[in-house]
């Protein structure tokens, strides 16, 4: 028991570390990304439309992220297993693969089937070399996909990835919402006794709070879709490497709802646009972020209201291992919550008449 403790707290001590350490990276090369943005002519031109920034922003955030999170998981995990992990090296080659792909979509604007491909070739890779979803436990009774582990596993991760691209929309919306679900990551792994988990976590959720401060409204650079498709791809490795075989009540509900905010934004416009007869991939003004600004938010003030509810999935992912009643309870919350947002026009003008006002500056134009 004593051996167990000791390894836990050297586990705790690196996770933190790294948290620390990949948010110090993030920060310091976050303003030397957007630099070679600069030079290399990178950026986000406004288009009047779908796009709200009123000045031409620069990418190459993901880079930032990328560096942050690769020499801390590297380290740390070196660090408490004294190797790198097979996972570790599986994560660290796929989302240098994609955050390339990535780049090369922020600079030429590819196609994007040819992104979509990419994310498959990867996910693929992950399971062939890292391992899938071979088991995973529902209500109690354990499942095994056996034939099926390979074609689930690639489609989660794909999902996950495009389920953080989409969402990223406004300044510090994908950050911040990512951030608070690495971390809930990193707690279900810190409660599963997973290391290997809690580091990966650890590293990618302090790179994006060391990116997070130049993201924020208005922003002086975006992720980009190098930094968005390394995030989603990321988490949904650790998810895939650690929640799904846990042999226990919550091995497939906890990600469920960590996920479940991007993941419904994201199986919602893709229904949207199949049932027009449209390219799934097509974009459109339906996200939520969207809704939340035709309903009178301004862009800080819908980032602020999809934080709430983002960090209450993620709150509720936690309670689930430990009160089920309370987290399911805080899950129709949130889903009551998230439906007064997207269709009660007059939802923001009652909050300021009760006294509870959201304000982050003034009504801007632009995020």
């Amino acid at each position: 028991m004593n051996n167990y403790n000791t390894v836990f707290q050297t586990a705790l001590f690196f996770a933190f570390a790294a948290i620390l350490f990949s948010f110090l990276l993030a920060f310091i090369m976050t303003p030397l990304a957007r630099k070679l943005a600069l030079r290399f002519g990178c950026l986000d031109i406004p288009d009047g439309k779908r796009k709200i920034h009123s000045e031409p922003v620069p990418y190459f955030g993901g880079l930032a992220i990328l560096v942050g999170f690769a020499v801390s998981a590297w380290l740390f995990s070196f660090l408490t297993t004294g190797g790198v992990p097979r996972e570790i090296t599986v994560m660290l080659f796929g989302a240098a693969v994609l955050c390339l792909v990535g780049l090369w979509d922020d600079l030429c604007d590819i196609r994007p089937k040819y992104k979509f491909l990419a994310q498959i070739a990867v996910a693929a890779f992950t399971v062939y070399f890292g391992g899938g979803i071979e088991y995973t436990t529902v209500w109690g009774i354990s499942l095994d996909l056996g034939a099926f582990s390979f074609p689930v596993t690639v489609f989660w991760i794909v999902l996950i990835i495009n389920a953080v691209n989409l969402i990223d929309g406004l300044d510090g919306l994908a950050s911040g919402v990512c951030a608070m679900e690495s971390f809930a990551l990193f707690a279900t792994a810190l409660v599963m006794g997973n290391p290997v988990c809690a580091i990966a976590s650890a590293a990618i959720c302090g790179a994006m709070l060391g990116f997070l401060p130049y993201n924020i409204n208005r922003a002086t650079i975006f992720m980009g879709d190098a930094g968005s498709m390394l995030i989603g791809y990321v988490m949904a490795c650790i998810s895939v490497f650690g929640l799904f075989k846990a042999q226990a009540l919550f091995s497939i509900v906890v990600p469920a709802l960590i996920f479940a905010l991007p993941v419904m934004d994201t199986v919602l416009a893709f229904a949207r646009r199949i049932a027009k007869g449209q390219n799934p991939f097509r974009a459109d003004k339906q996200h939520l972020h969207h809704k939340l600004i035709a309903n009178g938010f301004s862009p800080s003030q819908s980032v602020l209201a999809i934080y709430v509810a983002a960090a209450v999935f993620c709150i509720a992912s936690v309670l689930y291992m430990y009160h089920q009643v309370v987290s399911v309870s805080l899950c129709v919350l949130d889903f009551a919550y998230l439906e007064a947002l997207k269709n009660d026009r007059a939802f923001l003008r009652r909050i300021k008449d009760n006294g509870a006002e959201i304000y982050l500056g003034t009504n801007e134009t632009g995020a």
